[in-house]
């Protein structure tokens, strides 16, 4: 397992590539923009994504989720007795395998591990769940959305983590959240 963390260099390609797509973007006045252009600024973003590690933006706990972007997100990260928790999170820097068959596939394996407030391990299991896509287009809106039943945990403060590993590749990213379950 490979859980990585953004380095400089990494930032420096990032901001070059973004700068040059700028540029790029900007040499012709926005009427003009084409799909060509379009394109290359896509182009430009995926090979970001390929340098980026898996990580996750936008991780929450909320009440429903529908699809990328389309969630309501819980007011707070207290849990009645028995209440559900689910997560929403948007995965980034994941891979993708050719099928041979004109589709990728993408996604990720994940381990769940809940810590209670000192730190110590209450409950795990690993292969909890999954969140795997095939595709003809390789997906960048993409979510991970779980749901996970505490029935019996005794009231106190606890940390939620996922650890996701992704499927085409030998990474790892970790979805960590405090929460607390109330008397």
């Amino acid at each position: 397992m490979a859980i990585r963390t953004l380095e400089k260099p990494f930032m420096r390609r990032l901001a070059t590539a973004l700068a040059a797509t700028l540029l790029a973007l900007g040499a012709a006045p926005a009427f003009a923009q084409s799909i060509e252009a379009i394109d290359a600024a896509d182009a430009a973003v995926f090979a970001a994504w390929e340098q980026t590690p898996l990580s996750f933006r936008n991780t929450q706990f909320v009440t429903e989720a529908t699809t990328f972007g389309i969630y309501t997100p819980k007011a707070d990260s207290t849990f009645k007795q028995g209440e559900s928790l689910l997560v929403y999170a948007e995965p980034v820097g994941y891979g993708f395998k050719d099928n041979g068959d004109g589709t990728y596939a993408f996604g990720v394996n994940i381990d769940l591990s809940v810590k209670d407030a000192s730190g110590a391990v209450v409950a795990e299991q690993a292969n909890f769940a999954e969140a795997i896509l095939a595709s003809r287009a390789r997906n960048r809106e993409f979510i991970v959305s779980i749901t996970l039943e505490l029935s019996g945990a005794p009231a106190g403060d606890y940390v939620l983590e996922y650890t996701a590993h992704d499927i085409a590749s030998d990474e790892s990213g970790v979805i960590s959240l405090p929460f607390t379950i109330a008397e």
